[in-house]
């Protein structure tokens, strides 16, 4: 009895050391960015609690003001997995010499068909007017980190001599696509570029398109390659996760409408993703 008391006495120390062991590990930070009126920590949690079974490594969560400024923490090594915009994916594939892009939800054909940036105007009937009274327009952006509402437009109205930093009287962020879509509508703003879904949504009268971009495609999560962090795991692990967790893809589609009715991870399509370049304001 003794010898069997001492024998479980000794693996339930090695089972506390190994324990101990784990909790000293680094936690994973798994982080976002905000958006108004989107929960984006309870969007990402089932996706950091899907990690850490699988690593079998504690996990952090945290969300930051925006994407530039979570791109900004992965460069400074304060997070590992991030779950960011396109412009926030296209930062760090730029800036961030060890970032590996991690699998991409796959968003149904017809939803992604529809994820588009749209030019709209009030008193303009046609880009060329905009073109002509441009020094005496107003114009709303979502923010300089939007992709339909930012930067993809942005590049548009470059091509046609139009910038947004010195062409228009002004230039607002809105800070979402509805409320750019409303500066327009309250006549705070002459043109507004915002996401095609949500001009569709409502069609306000006396708001004319311009213009309509082709089909944008959604940022892939991306990964800080480290000794400490297995990026090439944890590609495997999202490719997996419809099978093993759905609820990781259900959380995104709830803080993320562009992921559309999205059910699996699909590795990234480099190719296409390689044509899309960023022009900085």
């Amino acid at each position: 009895m003794r010898v069997r008391f001492v024998l479980v006495l000794l693996f339930a120390l090695a089972g506390l050391h190994v324990s101990a062991k784990e909790d000293q590990h680094t936690p994973w930070v798994v982080a976002t960015y905000a958006y108004p009126e989107r929960d984006r920590l309870a969007a990402i949690q089932p996706l950091a609690d899907y990690l850490a079974k699988r690593g079998r490594h504690p996990v952090q969560v945290k969300v930051f003001p925006s994407p530039t400024a979570l791109v900004q923490a992965m460069r400074d090594g304060q997070v590992d997995v991030a779950v960011p915009n396109l412009h926030g994916y296209l930062q760090a594939r730029r800036d961030i010499a060890q970032v590996t892009t991690l699998p991409v939800p796959q968003v149904p054909a017809l939803q992604a068909d529809r994820y588009r940036a749209v030019l709209v105007a009030r008193d303009a009937a046609s880009l060329a007017e905009v073109q002509a009274k441009a020094g005496s327009l107003r114009l709303a952006l979502v923010g300089r980190d939007s992709a339909s509402g930012g930067f993809v437009p942005a590049q548009y109205l470059r091509q046609q001599a139009l910038d947004p930093a010195t062409a228009f009287a002004s230039v607002i962020h809105a800070g979402s696509h509805a409320a750019a879509l409303q500066a327009v509508v309250d006549g705070r703003a002459e043109v507004a570029a915002l996401a095609g879904d949500v001009y569709d949504a409502s069609r306000p009268d006396g708001i004319r398109e311009l213009w309509r971009s082709d089909p944008i495609p959604p940022g892939p999560l991306v990964c800080r390659a480290t000794t400490d962090v297995p990026c090439q795991a944890i590609a495997a692990w999202l490719l997996d996760a419809h099978r093993e967790e759905p609820a990781v893809m259900a959380a995104l589609r709830m803080g993320w409408p562009e992921f559309g009715d999205a059910t699996v991870f699909v590795p990234a399509d480099a190719a296409r993703l390689s044509q899309v370049t960023l022009v900085q304001d």
